[in-house]
C-alpha cells in the first residue's frame, strides 16, 4: 500500500490536509529530508543497522513502547534476521527500556506485555534479544522525594523529574550493558564498541529537528552525540515522516512485514489515549497542540509540567468506563497541581545555614510537613482501595502507587528534615492498610487559584544558637554513645559522625524492610529513646542496618539534621508553612543567639 493510498484510507478532510501539508518556514539549522519512496526508506534503515553489525559493533535499542521506537526495534530485528540468513554471526540485541514507576498504568501494563512478547519472539526466531529495565532508585524516586519533603513537583521548564526518573537510570543501565558486553567479549568496558539505536525523527517538531541537527544525528552514520563520551548513536528513521511510520505499522498489521508483534495493541493504546480516534487522525488533529514537555507520548500520571493530562482524561472519558479505575490517580495529579503554588503548602525554612552569620533563608522550599502528610495519606488510600477493587474483580492490582519500602524511605526523609515524629509514615501505612483509615482528595472547587507570585516572599533571619553545633545535634546516635557502642568516623568535611552503611545509592534493603514490619515494628513504635526528635527514626533504621546512604553524603546528612534538630528544639515544625510566623519567631526569639557579624533581617 503506497502513501497516497494510506491518506485516502484515513479520510483526511481538507482542513487536515491543509494543516499537514502547509508550507513550513525552515531555519538555517533545520534538516530537510530528501525525497525517497517508503520502500527506499525501509531498505536504507535496515542497511544502516546491518552496517553497524558488520563494523563489529553491538546494538542497543532504546525502547519506549511508542510507535517510533516500536518500528525502530523491528527494523533492527529485521536487520539481524537478514544477516543471520546471510550466514553472519549476529550479536545480541540489547533492548533498554525506562520504567519511571509513575508511568500511566495502561502504558506500564502494555509495555510489560510487549517485553514478554519480544522475549517470546526472541525464542522462536533464534535471535538473542536481552531486555534491560532502567528504573530510578530511592534517590530518584519521584513520590518519595516529593512526599518526603526533598523536592517539589516539576512545573514548566523544570526537568528534574526527567533527569532523575529517566536520564540517570538509563545512563546507569547503559553502563551495565557495556560491562555485560565486555565480560562476554573478554575486553575492558571502555573498549566495547556499541551503538544505540533511537527512534527520533527530524519531522517530529521544529524543536526536535533543531536539537537533532545540533547533535549531528544521522540515519546512516553512527555519531558521537556528546563530545568525548564514546557513546555512538544511530537514528535509523530520522528522515522518515510520521506517515512513513503509520504506513510501516499498517504493513505489519496486514502481515506484509514480519514483526515481533502484530501491532494491534499498539494501535489500540494510541486510540484509547486519543479519545477513541484512530492514531493517524489523532496525530493530524494534535499537530498544532502543545507537546508533552518531556516528549513522552502519554506521560506519567503524576506529571504537572502540563496543564492537563489529556491522554488520561481521554481514557477516563471512554463511554464504556473501562478506565475509571485510573480516576483517583488523575484526581491526585490535579490536586497536586492546584496546590503547588499555595504558600501554605510549602516549607519556608531553608536547609543551608550561613556559617559566617548564623542566619538562614526564609524562602519557598519543598512541600510543608502537613501537606506532605496529607499527600501520603491520599496515595496510601488510592493504593489500598485499588487492592480491594482488584480483589473483588478477581484481577491483579492494575497499578502500584507506593510500597512499604517507599513509606519507610519517606519516614527517613521526614526524620532528616524534622517534619514528623519518628515512624509517622509507617503508622499511617498501618492505619490505612490494617485499620481502615482513609484520606480523601479535596474538591478542586474548594481550592483558590495560586500562581508563582504567591511564593515570592524572601527573608534572612537568625537561626543558630549555642546548641547548633553540639556533638549529638547531627548524624550522631546518642543512644549508642550512652551505651558505649557507637562506631564513629570522620567525614571529608572533618565532622565526627556515626558510621553508616554506604553504597552507590540511597537505599533500603527490601528484605530488611519486610522483616522490620513483621518483627520489629511494635517495639520501634513503643520504644523510649534519649533522642525523641524526628531524627531518631534515622538513627534507629541506620542501626538496624536496613538503610544505605549514598557514599560521601554523610556530611550532607549531618548538616541537614543539625538544621532539623534545631527547628525541633525551638518548636518551629508547626509554623514551617508560614513564612511570616517564622520571621517573627526567629528574629525575636530569645532562644536564638545573635551571632557576631550577623546580617540584619532583609526582605526581598
Amino acid at each position: 500500500m503506497g502513501q497516497s493510498q494510506l491518506i485516502n484510507t484515513i479520510n483526511l478532510d481538507a482542513t487536515g490536509q491543509a494543516t499537514l501539508f502547509a508550507p513550513v518556514e525552515f531555519q538555517a539549522d533545520t534538516k530537510i529530508m530528501p525525497v525517497r519512496t517508503f520502500d527506499e526508506k525501509v531498505a536504507s534503515a535496515v542497511a544502516s543497522i546491518k552496517a553497524q553489525v558488520m563494523l563489529g559493533r553491538s546494538l542497543v535499542q532504546a525502547y519506549s513502547g511508542g510507535k517510533d521506537s516500536s518500528v525502530c526495534l523491528n527494523l533492527a530485528i529485521t536487520a539481524l534476521r537478514e544477516l543471520k540468513a546471510e550466514g553472519v554471526d549476529v550479536p545480541t540485541l540489547h533492548l533498554v527500556h525506562a520504567d519511571t514507576k509513575v508511568e500511566n498504568p495502561v502504558l506500564t501494563a502494555y509495555n510489560t506485555r510487549q517485553l514478554k512478547q519480544i522475549e517470546k519472539y526472541s525464542a522462536s526466531s533464534g535471535l538473542a534479544i536481552r531486555a534491560w529495565i532502567a528504573s530510578p532508585g530511592l534517590s530518584g524516586d519521584y513520590l518519595v522525594s516529593m512526599i518526603g519533603g526533598r523536592t517539589v513537583a516539576s512545573f514548566g521548564a523544570n526537568t528534574k523529574c526527567q533527569q532523575s526518573m529517566k536520564a540517570e537510570p538509563l545512563g546507569k543501565i547503559k553502563k551495565e550493558v557495556r560491562a555485560f558486553i565486555a565480560a562476554e567479549q573478554g575486553i575492558k568496558p571502555k573498549d566495547v564498541e556499541m551503538v544505540s539505536l533511537i527512534g527520533t525523527r527530524f519531522d517530529e517538531s521544529a524543536t526536535r529537528n533543531r536539537r537533532m541537527v545540533e547533535r549531528g544525528e544521522s540515519a546512516t552514520e553512527a555519531v558521537e552525540v556528546m563530545a568525548d563520551s564514546g557513546d555512538l548513536v544511530l537514528s535509523p528513521i530520522a528522515e522518515w515522516e510520521a506517515f512513513d511510520v503509520f504506513e510501516y505499522i499498517g504493513y505489519v498489521r496486514s502481515q506484509l512485514i514480519e514483526c515481533y508483534d502484530d501491532f494491534e495493541e499498539l494501535v489500540q493504546v494510541y486510540r484509547d489515549a486519543g479519545g477513541g480516534e484512530c492514531m493517524v487522525n489523532s496525530w493530524v488533529r494534535t499537530q498544532d497542540n502543545d507537546k508533552a514537555p518531556c516528549s513522552a507520548r502519554t506521560g506519567c500520571w503524576t506529571c504537572t509540567r502540563v496543564s492537563r493530562d489529556k491522554s488520561a482524561e481521554n481514557m477516563l472519558s471512554a463511554e464504556d468506563g473501562k478506565f475509571d479505575w485510573m480516576r483517583p490517580l488523575n484526581d491526585f495529579r490535579n490536586y497536586l497541581a492546584a496546590r503547588h503554588f499555595d504558600p501554605s503548602a510549602r516549607c519556608w525554612l531553608g536547609r543551608t545555614v550561613n556559617t559566617d552569620t548564623g542566619t538562614i533563608s526564609i524562602m519557598p522550599n519543598s512541600y510543608s510537613p502537613e501537606f506532605t502528610k496529607s499527600l501520603l495519606g491520599m496515595v496510601l488510600t488510592i493504593q489500598v482501595e485499588e487492592y480491594i477493587a482488584a480483589s473483588q474483580l478477581g484481577v491483579a492490582p492494575r497499578f502500584e502507587v507506593i510500597s512499604l519500602r517507599q513509606v519507610l524511605a519517606i519516614d527517613l526523609l521526614w526524620g532528616r528534615y524534622g517534619y514528623q515524629p519518628p515512624f509517622t509514615a509507617v503508622r499511617m501505612y498501618q492505619a490505612v492498610f490494617e485499620k481502615g483509615k482513609r484520606y480523601r482528595i479535596p474538591s478542586l472547587e474548594s481550592i483558590p487559584k495560586f500562581s508563582q507570585k504567591d511564593i515570592t516572599f524572601r527573608a534572612e533571619v537568625p537561626f543558630c544558637d549555642a546548641e547548633y553545633d553540639a556533638p549529638f545535634n547531627g548524624l550522631r546516635n546518642i543512644d549508642w554513645a550512652a551505651a558505649g557502642c557507637e562506631d564513629t568516623t570522620i567525614t571529608r568535611a572533618g565532622n565526627l559522625v556515626t558510621r553508616v552503611n554506604t553504597g552507590t545509592e540511597f537505599d533500603l534493603d527490601e528484605e530488611g524492610v519486610e522483616l522490620f514490619y513483621e518483627f520489629d515494628l511494635e517495639y520501634a513504635l513503643s520504644r523510649i529513646s534519649l533522642d525523641g526528635s524526628p531524627a531518631a527514626v534515622v538513627h534507629y533504621l541506620i542501626g538496624l542496618g536496613t538503610v544505605q546512604l549514598y557514599k560521601g553524603t554523610e556530611s550532607k546528612w549531618d548538616r541537614i539534621m543539625k538544621v532539623s534538630n534545631q527547628l525541633y528544639r525551638h518548636g518551629l515544625q508547626p509554623i514551617l508553612h508560614d513564612p511570616h510566623a517564622l520571621v517573627a519567631r526567629l528574629s525575636k526569639s530569645d532562644n536564638v543567639a545573635h551571632q557576631p557579624g550577623q546580617q540584619e533581617l532583609a526582605l526581598a
